[in-house]
């Protein structure tokens, strides 16, 4: 297809299925934005930040001694069993916005424009300064449950969509975020390999603790030799305590997993 016949079938698309804000619905000129101009304003991006956690919080320089990247005052009190966590965005205003109206509206259209923002932050996840690299990236899994009553998983819609980008910029030679490149072959995404064993609640507002002891033992594998002495990244939408994230880790570490990191959509402050 040539850039004319690109353009044209892009503007009947577009006639066809105008593009609405991912935030508020509003309608947009072009689908080559997820936000209009006032959702837009209100979305927090997430700079560097503390690498257990995610939060952006000031980092302890003294861990990097260890060989470990420096954790926030917190972090070093307690330690997760993923090596490093990232995030794109402060979970909020139109971040949250499209996030509930994806998971609770049936939208998992959203979920594929949400992973085109995800991007930076899964470059930045696989190309992690002074590691190896990653092997395969999984999604945090829903229940069967769950999944029947959602009809999607929106956890692998935002990693199917953040590797597709990521796949075509390397096809043209591109770079997305600063000057890291993108890795070549891009990781594996396992959709099934990491499962969800058992039904958990909502944990809505529910502290640290209560959300550890809700997850635990919660995953399973489906395929355990494909994970013994390989790295991971696991995908999630929202990182809130970090204690799905945390479990999703352990499942695959217990399977024999070299590392794993994690990655989240958004961070709640």
């Amino acid at each position: 297809m040539n850039l004319a016949t690109g353009r044209l079938l892009s503007s009947c698309v577009q006639l066809l299925w105008p593009a609405h804000c991912a935030g508020c619905d509003a309608l947009m000129p072009s689908d080559d934005a997820v936000f209009c101009g006032p959702c837009a304003q209100s979305v927090n991006p997430l700079g560097m930040a503390c690498a257990g956690c995610g939060l952006p919080r000031m980092v302890k320089s003294a861990g990097s001694g260890s060989g470990q990247p420096p954790r926030c005052s917190g972090c070093v009190r307690r330690e997760f069993a993923f090596s490093r966590a990232y995030a794109g965005f402060e979970y909020g205003a139109a971040i949250a916005s499209a996030i509930v109206r994806m998971k609770h509206g049936g939208r998992p259209d959203l979920a594929r424009r949400l992973g085109r923002i995800l991007q930076d932050a899964m470059l930045r996840a696989l190309v992690s300064s002074g590691s190896a690299p990653i092997d395969g990236i999984v999604p945090v899994p829903l229940h069967p449950q769950k999944l029947r009553r959602r009809g999607f998983n929106q956890a692998l819609e935002l990693a199917r969509a953040a590797l597709a980008r990521l796949a075509r910029l390397a096809d043209r030679g591109g770079r997305p975020a600063d000057t890291m490149a993108i890795p070549a072959p891009l990781p594996t995404l396992y959709r099934r390999l990491l499962l969800r064993v058992r039904p958990t609640r909502e944990l809505g507002r529910s502290g640290p603790g209560a959300r550890r002891v809700e997850v635990f033992g919660a995953f399973g594998l489906s395929q355990p030799a494909l994970v013994r002495g390989r790295r991971f990244l696991v995908v999630d939408d929202v990182m809130t305590t970090g204690a799905t994230l945390n479990e999703c880790a352990e499942t695959l570490l217990r399977g024999g997993a070299a590392d794993v990191r994690v990655v989240a959509l958004a961070r709640a402050l």
